[in-house]
């Protein structure tokens, strides 16, 4: 480390708490807005597919569940762009957080073309082989599935262009993405749901017509922010070509954390056939709670992508103090955000839920599972922000392994035999899913303050 770059260090270290403070909520801020708002793009459509009845919900779960399994895909460019991205702006080397943009940009690409057109091609095979679905669900499932496939490379595009910006430390460009899309899609489903305006009334089609054209629009508005405004990125699409050094190293950090969101996801899958398995009120019940659930830990999204980003920028800089310092900081913030974001679905869960179903036997039942998963809220969010530190550190194999013993050692045999053996139905579901998260918070608190593996490896990265 030369004269230049110890001055620079010694700079960064001494940053007052005030201005740690600050720059932790610049970032967590438009970061945790812009999970509020993609969230609710589901919660929109969520709630006005309700109108249309349980079939729809249940279809429209199903379709999104195996959309989310190809999104899961990006995350191998996703995180790994982040990361190198924020390596390269914390070690002050500009050019190599331009060449990591341009080779995840390609990189997702690459993927798109194969992933879009096999979910496109085979949806009824898709939801039939993996959720058993038949009738009724299968054939309004199907068309769901293949209209919002359209939308899987715009959706992928605006996935990556928000990483890449969030690894520099622009948190407020994807915040307005998603704005932009949170407003178009409202904009569009309603009249396209109902038939308003002079529009047909297409119900589930409309819906996912609606999202789709939103995540175009998305996609374009992101690209155009990244190629032709002044930002602490830039994409250079001439002359444009894979290096591999790069693109290696993105995907060795971005693997892991592709795997553990497909092991999830797949795991997701299986819960769900499970849960479809009781019937149309548990399935709905258990979807719409997801999303209800999402307003709690939205805030905490927001802190661990913070985590990531600022624990990447020190350890470019070279210094692993910085990043434990940003780390307890935005602990102590995400406990006192989740503590009051839990407590409305503790005692308010019938209101939350109704927000998002007018069915009395799916708002009684849901309500259940707000309480049971605002309990856990805490260390859940935790979690989120000691995952999100880990990933920072290029420890994402960590994550990987915990997540894999959470989701398929606890989650989903605990589920069956809760569920099946013990005769408990749905609820033996959402007890297997507390404990899950209660052993995932204890697994990821030892990888990061016992073992802290991620010390001992912390400068392995080279950018």
């Amino acid at each position: 480390m030369d004269q230049k770059q110890q001055e620079r260090l010694a700079a960064m270290e001494a940053i007052t708490p005030q201005e740690m403070r600050r720059k932790i909520f610049d970032m967590a801020w438009p970061a945790t807005v812009e999970a509020v708002l993609q969230m609710m793009i589901g919660m929109v459509t969520s709630a006005l597919i309700g109108q249309i009845g349980t079939i729809a919900i249940g279809a429209s779960g199903l379709g999104r569940r195996l959309t989310q399994l190809v999104w899961a895909i990006f995350a191998a460019v996703g995180t790994g762009s982040t990361v190198m991205v924020a390596r390269s702006i914390g070690a002050d080397n500009q050019k190599a957080a331009n060449r990591y943009a341009d080779q995840a940009m390609l990189l997702t690409l690459v993927i798109i073309v194969s992933l879009t057109g096999f979910l496109f091609a085979f949806p009824e095979w898709l939801i039939k082989t993996m959720y058993g679905a038949s009738g009724e669900l299968l054939e309004n499932a199907t068309v769901y599935l293949r209209i919002t496939a359209l939308g899987v490379p715009f959706m992928s595009i605006m996935q990556v262009s928000g990483a890449l910006m969030r690894g520099a430390g622009n948190t407020k460009v994807p915040m307005t993405v998603a704005t932009t899309i949170n407003i178009v899609n409202v904009v569009l489903s309603y009249p396209l749901i109902f038939g308003k305006f002079g529009l047909p009334a297409l119900g589930l089609v409309g819906a996912a017509w609606a999202l789709v054209f939103s995540q175009m629009i998305g996609a374009i508005l992101a690209l155009y922010i990244l190629y032709f405004r002044q930002t602490s990125l830039s994409l250079r699409f001439k002359g444009l070509r894979f290096y591999w050094p790069e693109a290696k190293q993105i995907l060795t950090i971005g693997i892991p954390a592709a795997t553990e969101n497909l092991m999830m996801n797949f795991g997701g899958i299986l819960l769900t056939s499970l849960v479809a398995s009781f019937g149309s009120v548990e399935l709905a019940a258990h979807q719409q709670g997801i999303t209800a659930e999402s307003l709690s830990y939205m805030p905490s999204m927001g802190f661990s992508i913070a985590a990531t980003a600022f624990v990447g920028m020190s350890l470019g800089a070279g210094s692993v103090k910085l990043a434990e310092r940003y780390i307890k900081e935005l602990v102590k913030w995400d406990l006192l955000l989740t503590a009051f974001t839990a407590s409305f679905l503790i005692f308010t869960p019938k209101m939350v839920f109704s927000l998002l179903s007018n069915d009395p036997e799916v708002i009684n039942l849901g309500a259940k599972y707000l309480v049971l998963m605002g309990i856990c809220q805490i260390p859940q969010q935790i979690t989120g922000v000691l995952n999100g530190a880990l990933r920072g550190a290029g420890d994402t194999r960590a994550t990987l392994i915990n997540s894999s013993i959470g989701y398929w050692g606890v989650r989903l045999p605990l589920s069956f035999l809760l569920a099946r053996t013990f005769d408990l139905g749905i609820m033996g579901v959402w007890y297997a899913m507390t404990l899950d998260l209660f052993v995932r918070f204890g697994l990821s608190f030892y990888r990061y303050k016992i073992s802290a593996v991620w010390k001992k490896k912390a400068f392995d990265i080279i950018v």
